[in-house]
């Protein structure tokens, strides 16, 4: 994607009629528009092809308006990063690894360290200890 202080120039650009949307985006939107995605809900492929209309929205004097957070400009990055994660998934011996080297560099981070916080700066509770089984 781009870094933050490129988003300025970007729309700018943009709101001059030169937004480019990847051709693999154009075939996402394609399968959208087909009803790949709505299994034959009415409802549903409106609302996903509105969603279409409104990241492509242009005005009448042909300025972009559409894509607020800048999802089509994204989405080669997306997909570049897609690829490595699955050409490492497909080695299973890294993949292990580095689930297991992620998930053991996560302390500070964990869930039960978080809600533990919370309970006693947020909520103020104190923890209470499970009875024990009869």
């Amino acid at each position: 994607g781009c870094l933050e202080d490129e988003v300025p120039q970007i729309k700018e650009r943009a709101q001059q009629g030169n937004y480019p949307v990847d051709p693999r985006m154009h075939e996402v939107f394609d399968c959208v528009r087909k009803g790949t995605f709505s299994m034959g809900e009415d409802r549903a492929h409106g609302e996903f092809c509105g969603l279409i209309d409104k990241l492509l929205n242009t005005t009448e004097a042909g300025t972009w308006n559409g894509d607020k957070y800048l999802l089509c400009y994204d989405f080669p990055s997306y997909l570049d990063a897609q690829a490595k994660v699955d050409a490492t998934y497909a080695d299973k011996p890294k993949w292990c690894s580095l689930s297991i080297q992620a998930a053991s560099s996560m302390a500070k981070f964990s869930t039960d360290r978080t809600i533990s916080e919370y309970a006693q700066v947020i909520w103020d509770v104190k923890p209470s200890p499970r009875p024990l089984k009869a």
